[in-house]
């Protein structure tokens, strides 16, 4: 999610409330918030809590795709066509706004003048986060941890092809959904193939040879 300052999170969530037709729902442990398959097209919103995303392919294998906290933002708008089962289940009890789609599109029935403004800043946050959502999906769905490694390299590095590490490789093995172990011995055998170079806390990544 797009991180907002604090005064306008707060501003945001206050208009939020009252400017659109809003539910409040309460979710206890592992209750289902949204699936991406229902007609109704749905955003929404945590005040408070914890939540997964959740995969499910055509073998019945089961991914957590990402973590959801507070003030964090989903919808089913963007996965209709996925030939995977997308869901959301709380962890934890989770309050979330839940805002039906063509409602926020219609004009304010209170002449909120904050309106505008509210709906621009919802699908910015929106467009933000499906980007994200498909980094993941398309990093599932590498076989090997070499190819995930190299994708989410690639997708980090800058105009020298260079990733400079910023958090700790447990946190990136978590990202990419392996064990720490493996991803430091991944690592060390792609610089023996020359794919990488790594140099105290950057990763430079190198043309593929040919």
């Amino acid at each position: 999610m797009k991180a907002l300052e604090e005064n306008k999170l707060l501003e945001f969530k206050k208009n939020l409330s009252n400017c659109v037709n809003v539910k409040h729902k309460t979710f206890s442990n592992k209750d289902l918030i949204l699936s991406y398959y229902p007609i109704e097209k749905k955003i929404g919103f945590i005040t408070y809590g914890k939540a997964n995303i959740v995969k499910t392919d055509k073998e019945g294998n089961t991914t957590i795709m990402r973590d959801l906290k507070e003030n964090d933002i989903f919808s089913n708008l963007f996965f209709q066509n996925s030939e995977d089962e997308i869901y959301i289940i709380s962890n934890g009890e989770t309050e979330v706004i839940l805002i039906d789609y063509y409602t926020i599109l219609k004009d304010c029935n209170k002449d909120c003048p904050f309106h505008n403004k509210l709906i621009l800043t919802l699908f910015d946050l929106l467009i933000t986060d499906n980007k994200q959502q498909n980094e993941k999906i398309e990093l599932l769905s590498k076989r090997t941890v070499e190819e995930k490694i190299l994708f989410f390299l690639k997708q980090r590095m800058n105009e020298k092809n260079i990733f400079k590490v910023t958090t700790s490789y447990k946190a990136i093995a978590q990202y990419l959904f392996v064990d720490r172990s493996n991803l430091m011995r991944e690592l060390k055998k792609m610089e023996k193939k020359n794919l990488i170079e790594r140099k105290n806390k950057t990763i430079i990544i190198k043309d593929p040879p040919k």
